[in-house]
């Protein structure tokens, strides 16, 4: 039987889970306010300033790769596409002047390879780890992002060594919430579907994707955006009301 609960007013908790997979991206590392820093980072080290004001950069970057990470979570996109196209279509909707293929990549790189330096996680992210850790879950992170930026995310954070495994879809061509890297996380990590949850601030990706391949699943609604109704098992508006639940 599933249950449907917002653990702000009520409390219960999940039976014979053993194996925890958490979503890395604005579920411990804060992507959203780390992104920000990033994207304000190569526009100044690139003097996009000569192109357009940053307020209109960033908003065409973040609708775009918006768009690009819906295509990409459901596999019509290829992650090469990915990260050459959300800066390709920015620089040239502001109207760059010069090569913008060969702009883009060089902003890619740069972008990536700072953002992967940020150490801010949503409040509670370390907290959260260390009371699964001592409560003797099995703490893995699955995701659809990059590997190699992934896990340093995590190092700069200074939580990485809280993770038992990293679970990507880099690992085996399969994107949340496709079915197939579900069942691969299970296979990597010697776990059983009925005994282990995903917790994730995306409801499709995360919630729905875990739901369909029989998982339990634990919604952080970051944003104030419902799951498709039936998908949750609990929802919770913090990281902290976790612990109310496992």
């Amino acid at each position: 039987m599933r249950f449907f609960c917002n653990f702000v007013t009520m409390n219960y908790r999940m039976k014979d889970v053993a194996t925890v997979f958490v979503d890395i991206d604005d579920t411990l590392w804060w992507f959203t306010e780390n992104s920000k820093l990033a994207l304000r980072h190569v526009y100044d080290a690139f003097a996009l300033e000569q192109m357009c004001a940053y307020e209109r950069f960033k908003e065409v970057y973040v609708a775009k790769n918006k768009e690009l990470w819906d295509l990409f979570h459901h596999g019509h996109i290829a992650k090469d596409f990915l990260v050459t196209e959300r800066f390709r279509f920015t620089l040239a909707t502001c109207g760059y002047a010069g090569d913008v293929e060969a702009m883009s990549a060089r902003i890619n790189e740069e972008y990536l390879r700072h953002l992967a330096t940020l150490p801010t996680t949503l409040p509670g992210a370390r907290d959260l780890l260390e009371y699964l850790v001592a409560r003797g879950y099995d703490v893995n992170t699955l995701s659809n992002g990059f590997k190699g930026t992934q896990q340093q995310k995590l190092a700069s954070a200074g939580i990485g060594h809280l993770i038992h495994r990293h679970v990507l879809s880099d690992d085996c061509g399969i994107t949340k919430p496709q079915r197939g890297i579900f069942d691969y996380a299970l296979e990597q990590c010697g776990a059983e579907a009925a005994t282990s949850v995903m917790i994730g601030d995306n409801p499709d990706a995360d919630i729905r994707g875990a739901h369909e391949a029989g998982w339990r699943t634990i919604y952080f609604n970051l944003r104030g955006v419902d799951a498709v109704e039936g998908t949750a098992d609990a929802v919770v508006t913090n990281l902290e009301e976790i612990k109310q639940i496992l």
